[in-house]
């Protein structure tokens, strides 16, 4: 694929193509600079495709047609190297799935986790290597675990600002968001970076697409924060027959559904 054919493919949600683009953006450099530009961006490549503890310098090197004294100029270390690339990408990829417009619940959260979804695929190796970097990495660790918080905090917030009558709640809304983010975490790491084939297998069955996995997964968003199912119009129930047999098991009556205040 040639440069201009690349660049027309580009993944707005690659964080690859991301940096690329903000390369291609920046104006006018020294060669030094874009030297160094190259560097970051071959190791951004190299990360999304063989991970941290797989890459090597002699492989950056070789793909940005450099040698190693000349690498060692820019960046002391391997580590030295793969901290600021992961720092970017960590703070770009959390600032992605946190600002929505949408006037429902449901719809929120299906936006931030759709967003969360299409952007762990489009980066699973970099999703890994965050990961690896924070088992090696103390410092980096207490960094990944601040920037999930924050991320945990605004959607807490989002449904508070919502239902401001919540507010006595706040901390356990807090806390049942950090169990679903959580969730959200396992689920697309196993999918995408990990590639499990049981639980590929049954996401193929349940939700073969992001939107239908959004929808899914943003249902049991919307049973943990407000005890129902979404509104009909906005998304199938999950699991109807289940949700009908413990009733009858229970000797409880069906219950409506009921829609949230918005």
């Amino acid at each position: 694929m040639t440069k201009a054919a690349r660049a027309d493919a580009a993944d707005p949600l690659s964080f690859r193509d991301w940096v690329a683009n903000k390369q291609k953006n920046a104006g006018a450099r020294r060669k030094g600079e874009r030297t160094r530009d190259r560097i970051r961006l071959c190791t951004a490549e190299l990360l999304n495709e063989v991970g941290y503890r797989e890459l090597k310098l002699t492989d950056i090197c070789k793909r940005a047609k450099i040698s190693p004294p000349v690498l060692y100029l820019y960046f002391e270390s391997k580590e030295a190297l793969v901290n600021e690339i992961l720092k970017e990408f960590l703070q770009e990829f959390m600032n992605r799935a946190t600002s929505t417009s949408a006037r429902s619940p449901f719809q929120a959260m299906y936006d931030a986790n759709l967003q969360w979804i299409k952007s762990a695929r489009a980066n699973a190796g970099l999703m890994r290597c965050l990961l690896q970097f924070s088992e090696e990495q103390r410092e980096f660790a207490h960094l990944f675990a601040s920037e999930s918080n924050l991320w945990h905090r605004r959607i807490a917030q989002s449904v508070l600002h919502r239902f401001p009558a919540a507010a006595p709640e706040e901390h356990t809304i807090h806390f049942i968001v950090h169990a679903l983010g959580g969730m959200m975490d396992e689920i697309t790491r196993r999918l995408f970076a990990e590639k499990e084939p049981t639980l590929a297998a049954l996401s193929a069955r349940v939700a073969s697409t992001d939107e239908e996995l959004s929808a899914l997964l943003t249902t049991v968003w919307h049973r943990a924060l407000y005890a129902c199912d979404p509104p009909t119009s906005e998304a199938r129930a999950v699991t109807p027959l289940l949700v009908k047999a413990s009733r009858k098991a229970d000797g409880a009556k069906p219950q409506p559904r009921r829609k949230p205040a918005s």
